[in-house]
């Protein structure tokens, strides 16, 4: 009994590592395949924008580059439960009491329990992000709002790099556990029949009833943004409502699948072998205009969640299993999607998370109408990047 639970750790893990989007009832667009990704005329850059634009609304002159770096507002981060018991991680701007805090989040804690304890305690499966619990809310508001959506067997606060990077300019950003394709429901735990769209919904909900957080957004500007499967999920969300835009990582859209006529923007790693960037190059020249797409080289699947970068040394997922000794249970195929993105020829994740940080914060500025004109959609704060624009 205890090696098939063993087993089915290294599978729950691996599909979080991998993003495999199987089993999602939304149009993920993420299966593998050998094709090529399609070439069209695009720019690959070098170096930063020195373009600047006037913003008012945080007190001086932004830059492209500027866009990578951490914005200037502090970020809390707070925990709220839906109706259906699920989670809701929530990263927003904060005020001075969030300044030098610290927030850590351990892979463990989004396993059953039964699986947990067999994860060896002083095992770093950690990942921290500058974020005071519960701060106070930053009182210049209303923010703008970003839902978003993780991917098959993940967890809310996988991305929890990208999502702080977010709330630090300036945007509150709520990121529910979706249950129907939980750590639980890939090592045969029960099934939960209700889609994520419905988490999406719920969640929104949820904000605009909460005393703390309601007077600071709003509700006005709302985006979206989803990894893998994610990417599917808020697709599908998007029709639900008026939303200004939103930011697929790692994904792309089914054939069959309607493209809401809204702002999008689909990136993707050239190296990954999960979500193959041939599909998400596919969904970017279904979507309607304005649309940009951006390609990162030498990244895979990981490179826009934080599992490459998981304990002190920057070890990844796979130190989880080499650490607790699962490592032999793996296939060569398993060891290969866990590990997409975060090995060579990938370069290490955190030299990919500017360029990430800077496209994504740099179109919801512009959607939300912060900057008149996009900031920092045409080059990267990282070496080799592919951009195109529609």
């Amino acid at each position: 009994m205890r090696r098939i639970l063993v087993l089915l750790t290294a599978l729950a893990v691996l599909s979080t590592a991998c993003g495999d989007d199987g089993g999602s009832d939304e149009a993920d667009g993420s299966p593998t395949t050998t094709e090529a990704p399609t070439t069209t005329e695009a720019t690959t850059t070098t170096a930063p924008a020195t373009t600047t634009t006037e913003v008012t609304e945080l007190g001086g002159a932004v830059t492209a580059a500027d866009l990578a770096e951490v914005g200037p507002y502090p970020v809390g981060v707070t925990t709220r439960e839906l109706p259906t018991g699920n989670l809701v991680e929530i990263w927003y701007p904060a005020g001075p009491d969030a300044e030098g805090q610290e927030e850590t989040y351990a892979l463990r804690a989004f396993t059953p329990e039964v699986i947990r304890a067999l994860v060896p305690a002083d095992l770093d499966d950690r990942v921290t992000v500058a974020a005071g619990r519960d701060a106070t809310v930053a009182t210049d508001g209303p923010h703008p709002l970003v839902l978003f959506s993780h991917g098959a067997a993940g967890f809310r606060s996988q991305s929890a790099n990208y999502t702080h990077h977010l709330a630090s300019w300036g945007f509150v950003v709520a990121s529910a556990d979706h249950p129907s394709r939980s750590f639980e429901s890939f090592v045969g735990g029960p099934e939960d029949p209700q889609p994520a769209t419905d988490d999406i919904d719920a969640t929104l909900t949820l904000l605009e009833n909460d005393d703390l957080l309601a007077p600071a957004i709003d509700t006005e500007r709302i985006g979206l943004s989803g990894h893998s499967a994610g990417g599917g999920t808020i697709i599908a969300a998007a029709a639900t409502r008026d939303y200004a835009g939103y930011v697929s990582l790692a994904s792309g859209a089914r054939d069959e699948a309607a493209l809401p006529d809204i702002p999008s923007m689909f990136m993707s790693g050239a190296l990954d072998a999960v979500a193959e960037p041939a599909n998400t190059r596919a969904a970017f020249d279904r979507a309607p205009s304005p649309s940009w797409y951006v390609q990162f080289d030498a990244a895979g699947h990981n490179a826009f969640n934080d599992l490459c970068a998981i304990g002190d040394n920057d070890e990844g997922v796979m130190s989880v299993f080499v650490a607790a000794g699962l490592d032999s249970l793996l296939t060569d195929n398993l060891r290969a999607l866990a590990e997409d993105g975060c090995l060579e020829p990938n370069r290490p994740v955190r030299e990919t998370w500017p360029g990430i940080h800077q496209a994504a914060t740099g179109f919801f500025r512009y959607v939300f109408g912060i900057d008149p004109e996009p900031l920092g959609l045409d080059a990267s704060a990282v070496d080799g990047v592919t951009f195109d624009s529609k």
